[in-house]
């Protein structure tokens, strides 16, 4: 009776060794990685445009052309060259950049500028890819005004 006792203890003991074999150490670890390498991708990717200047328009920030062309999109008063204005410059160089970068590396994404996150005005139209799975995102906020009334939200999602 005794070695029948010990043999059930040794059973039990063994499943219990089996799920904690197959649900703690076969579990698949989570992908921190990826999800912090596109938030960061996303942030990097936001603050670098915003903050370079362009020669071809005045030396002016994409902070301040985004600006520009949120406060009067219909007719902004900054003139780039003799073809663009502001809203026509931020447009084309925006596409040519994330065609140069997140395109080129097959990175699928979404774009939007909008003020104070309603509808998208004239200063890039949303860019979207195929966020289906799920995206990791970075906006910044950036005042249209003075008075604070007015803010563009530029998000970007970089797609799962």
């Amino acid at each position: 009776m005794e070695l029948m006792g010990l043999a059930i203890v040794v059973i039990l003991v063994s499943l219990a060794m089996l799920f904690v074999i197959r649900f703690v150490v076969l579990q698949q670890p989570a992908d921190f990685k990826k999800e912090f390498g596109q938030s960061q991708l996303a942030s990097n990717m936001l603050n670098t445009m915003l903050k370079t200047t362009n020669p071809s328009c005045h030396d002016l920030t994409f902070r301040e052309i985004f600006q520009d062309c949120a406060r009067n999109p219909n007719s902004p008063s900054v003139q780039c060259n003799a073809t663009h204005d502001s809203c026509q410059f931020v447009n084309a160089t925006v596409r040519y950049i994330f065609d140069q970068t997140l395109d080129a590396r097959f990175i699928a994404y979404e774009f939007t500028a909008k003020v104070n996150n309603e509808d998208a005005i004239g200063v890039v139209p949303e860019i979207t890819g195929a966020c289906k799975r799920g995206y990791k995102s970075k906006q910044f906020p950036i005042p249209v005004d003075p008075s604070g009334a007015n803010t563009l939200f530029i998000r970007l999602h970089i797609c799962e």
